[in-house]
């Protein structure tokens, strides 16, 4: 994992804010799709820290990808729409995931 560790804690770090945003999000104001959309992506972020953290970098690295590009386009979106500060952050979060995911996922498969 040590070779991966910076993309494990970021990947353990936007599941543990997506899945929190969820929560309260649905606590604030009974959003059933803040609650779902955290959960899923959530799950997304966590099953990559979770591979990343086995070994399993392609697969890792590639479930970060998917999530980083769906999470951002939706919130991006929303973030442009709304300018409020909660999509800027996810989507700010999820550029910064995707980037880092990206380049080392390019850097295995250019090998």
């Amino acid at each position: 994992m040590s070779e991966y560790s910076n993309d494990f804690k970021l990947n353990a770090a936007m599941a543990a804010i997506v899945l929190s945003g969820g929560v309260i999000g649905y606590a604030k104001s009974k959003s059933m799709p803040s609650l779902i959309a955290g959960s899923v992506f959530g799950l997304l972020y966590s099953t990559s820290a979770y591979y990343l953290s086995q070994g399993n970098s392609k697969v890792g690295l590639g479930v970060s990808v998917l999530a980083s590009s769906l999470l951002g386009g939706v919130m991006g979106k929303k973030a442009i729409a709304t300018s409020k500060p909660i999509p800027i952050i996810l989507a700010t979060g999820s550029a910064i995931t995707l980037l880092s995911s990206g380049k080392e996922l390019y850097n295995i498969h250019k090998n």
